[in-house]
């Protein structure tokens, strides 16, 4: 079993780059591509470039260190009518924030993957199909997905996706602090769409 976590931060070089490995040139890949087209519609492909090695080639023999700099892989983009790829950090947070979770479902298959911030780096706009994409990609790699926000227009883009997708059950659970005691209060799909299409509070 699988069991990833995410930060708040947005996920670096060496994560994705290990992320990526593990599901390269399989269905993962496709799904984790279509991600990005949410905010990006014109990327038609995308590859890990570079390597770890911290080497080049130099007098002292065939190879040499490089000091003060170091190797590392990154990811880039294909972008429609465009023939130079393009680093996926300038499409901006949103992009490397939707990669970084859609590989991380990927390599969560058949346990859990959590989530801290999740509204974090994703435009209001595209909350909606963000939650659909981890719904619909969890379901298919059978993940159990945990995910913290504070964020009305997060809360209102799951509760949306969870209405959709019915063979998918969505819950929010929401913490207070009360007279030093912890309370939880949960919503089920029902009670959160009524309060999404009303705008009743629930954070």
């Amino acid at each position: 079993e699988g069991c990833e976590s995410l930060g708040p931060g947005l996920p670096g070089n060496a994560a994705m780059s290990e992320y990526w490995d593990n599901v390269a040139l399989k269905d993962d890949e496709d799904r984790a591509v279509q991600s990005l087209r949410l905010i990006h519609g014109d990327i038609e492909r995308v590859a890990m470039v570079g390597d770890d090695a911290r080497v080049n080639r130099g007098r002292q023999g065939p190879y040499r260190p490089i000091v003060g700099r170091t190797g590392g892989r990154r990811v880039i983009v294909r972008l429609a009518g465009h023939d130079a790829p393009v680093p996926l950090r300038s499409l901006g947070d949103g992009a490397r924030r939707l990669f970084g979770v859609a590989l991380a479902l990927a390599n969560s298959r058949d346990g859990f993957l959590l989530i801290d911030e999740a509204e974090n780096g994703i435009h209001h706009s595209v909350q909606h199909s963000f939650w659909r994409m981890v719904m619909e990609t969890a379901e298919t790699n059978n993940v159990q997905v945990l995910a913290t926000t504070h964020s009305w227009d997060c809360v209102r883009g799951f509760s949306q996706a969870a209405s959709e997708l019915s063979t998918i059950d969505g819950v929010l659970v929401r913490i207070d602090r009360e007279n030093e005691k912890v309370r939880s209060y949960e919503y089920p799909e029902e009670e959160l769409k009524v309060a999404a299409e009303q705008n009743i509070e629930v954070r």
